[in-house]
């Protein structure tokens, strides 16, 4: 079942792909996926927010248990600052994993890149760790991103996390399609051994800095997902102040 169902994402993003006009790479600020840093719906990209510039962002929605049958609150914050030359620096917080309060603190989320991607369609490489400081949610990651001519931008790489202490390794993947100057399709997924979880969603730019983002996690419900199916509304801010 797992087998079909990636199948059946790959070639649908194929066809995604091939359905859209040759443009380049609409020129917007890197905005936040779900967990913090600058990325598509859940995963990392491998954009970093340049130097002395920084982003904020919310979102707000539902978690639902197996079949609808009840939902609870779930929330995200998030804000990211261009440090340093190539490194991000940023925090998290939100709504806990397994009920609808809103946890005690947030987590850092860390990112440096490895490449300047000053060509025109460059191929970014980074590194990073989300979640740092917490017991059960960090997890480190290397990941890169290629703008293709075409207008789509591929993200692929690794994640690594720590259930129960043990190292567990993730393949990680994503892709962003224009489909007009101010509108973005996304979706990524996380697949290992053990685990499989598929996320989609929306972006919608009113100005280069300033956008409207529409997410759904774990589309599947997948039981051995990282998250809970969930249906969230946000937004993404850069340099308000």
């Amino acid at each position: 079942m797992k087998k079909l169902s990636s199948l059946a994402i790959i070639l649908f993003g194929c066809c995604l792909i091939s359905s859209v006009p040759a443009l380049a790479y609409p020129q917007v600020f890197p905005a936040p996926a779900i967990n913090g840093p600058s990325g598509i719906v859940r995963i990392p990209s491998a954009d970093v927010i340049p130097y002395k510039n920084f982003n904020i962002g919310a979102d707000f929605g539902a978690k639902f248990l197996p079949s609808f049958t009840s939902s609870e609150s779930a929330v995200y914050y998030k804000m990211n600052l261009g440090t340093f030359h190539g490194v991000e620096l940023g925090i998290v917080g939100g709504t806990e994993k397994d009920s609808g309060k809103i946890r005690e603190g947030v987590f850092v989320n860390m990112k440096l890149s490895l490449s300047t991607g000053e060509e025109p369609y460059p191929m970014l490489l980074a590194i990073g760790i989300e979640n740092l400081f917490s017991y059960t949610q960090t997890d480190v990651y290397m990941v890169a991103t290629k703008y293709l001519k075409q207008g789509p931008r591929l993200t692929f790489g690794f994640l690594a996390d720590f259930p129960d202490n043990k190292f567990r390794p993730l393949g990680i993947a994503g892709v962003e399609l224009p489909l007009a100057d101010t509108f973005f399709f996304t979706s990524d997924l996380l697949a290992g051994e053990t685990l499989f979880q598929v996320n989609a969603g929306a972006r919608i730019y009113f100005t280069p800095i300033f956008c409207l983002n529409i997410s759904t996690l774990n589309v599947f419900d997948n039981a051995d997902a990282k998250d809970s199916r969930s249906a969230l509304v946000g937004f993404s801010w850069a340099n308000p102040f």
